[in-house]
Parts: structure tokens; sequence; C-alpha cells
């Protein structure tokens, strides 16, 4: 999607329901974010596991099947993402092209529990500001990134999990960050720890 399209929409819906409003109906939401960076964390008894990236395909049924073997669901549909929250205790993570704060607390009143943030759409500034309203808001924020400069940015906005989509990356990542390969297969992204 276009950048200037993707702005127009939010504008549009800015102006019918203002973010102030957005705000208010989170008193009325019965989902807290969740926990993301334990699903994540390796122990001695417990490995992390894939994450799932639904599709608007079955979404519903694949997530009941998958979620015993899953660490999150990965949805780039607000609707869906509101849908699935009701049957799963998975954590949620919300990937569509985040470019506004809005977006942001939409995302929250949804249901979701991490949003994606993409370093290399958005300049230092608008990257650190994205990543710092969303911990206000309790979401865990997920960079992909896909070189140095994109890493660099993802740092200084205060990243704990990188998504990396450039596997030579991986050696200058710095040891305390949770890393999310972007490996993809059937549907799933797997998760390594490193």
């Amino acid at each position: 999607m276009n950048l200037k399209t993707l702005q127009n929409r939010i504008d549009k819906k800015k102006k019918s329901y203002p973010m102030e409003w957005l705000g208010r109906s989170l008193a009325y939401t019965p989902y807290q974010p969740r926990e993301l960076k334990d699903s994540f964390k390796k122990t001695q008894t417990f490995t992390p596991k894939q994450i799932i990236k639904l599709l608007d395909d079955d979404f519903l049924n694949i997530a009941k099947s998958k979620e015993q073997v899953v660490s999150a669901f990965m949805l780039e549909s607000l609707d869906n993402l509101a849908y699935i929250r009701r049957y799963t205790n998975i954590p949620l993570i919300y990937d569509f092209i985040i470019i506004d704060e809005y977006q942001i607390l939409e995302s929250l009143v949804y249901g979701s529990d991490a949003i994606v943030l993409r370093a290399d759409i958005l300049n230092q500034k608008e990257l650190k500001n994205l990543s710092d309203f969303a911990l206000k808001l309790g979401l865990e924020r997920i960079f992909k990134i896909n070189s140095k400069n994109d890493l660099t940015k993802a740092i200084f906005a205060k990243s704990d999990i990188l998504l990396v989509e450039n596997e030579n990356l991986i050696e200058l990542i710095p040891n305390n960050k949770i890393i999310i390969s972007s490996t993809i297969n059937d549907n799933s992204i797997d998760t390594n720890i490193i």
C-alpha cells in the first residue's frame, strides 16, 4: 500500500472517530496487553516456538489447531485480531504498516499485545516517537529491520525484539535483544533466540 494512501485513510478515520474518542473506548475494552517477551525467553525447560502469521483464510481454525505449539500469532487485519482475541490466550501481534499513533491506539482497542514497526519506512524520530507511544500504552514493540541503518534506528528507539530479514545482521545485534528470523514456512515465522 502506498504510504500517502494509508495516511489519507488514517486522516479520514481521525475525522470520523477522533483519537480522543478512540482513547476513551479503552475503558470498555476487556483486554489488557499480554506479555510477549516471556513467550520468547529460552529457559532450561522451555524453548520458544514459532510465530504463525494468520491470513484471512480459515484463520480461526488454524489458530485453534496451532495454539498449543506457537508463541504468538501475527495478523494484518484489525477485525480478525479482535475476533480471534476472544478465542485464544496466545499473544497477538498486529503486523501492518504503522505510520501514525492513531494506528497504535486502534490496535490496542482491537486487542493486540504487540505491534510491528518498520524501521525502513520511518525516520529515526518517527520510529522513536511511535515506539515510545506504544510502550506508554503497554504494547510490546517488534522492530522489522533489513539493514544496518534500520538496526541503528531500532536500537536508538529502545528495541527489545527485532524481526530480522537479513541474516547477515544477526552478528551485529547486541546480545540482550530477542531476535526473530523471518524465514517463512507454511505461513509460519521461525523464532530464533540468540
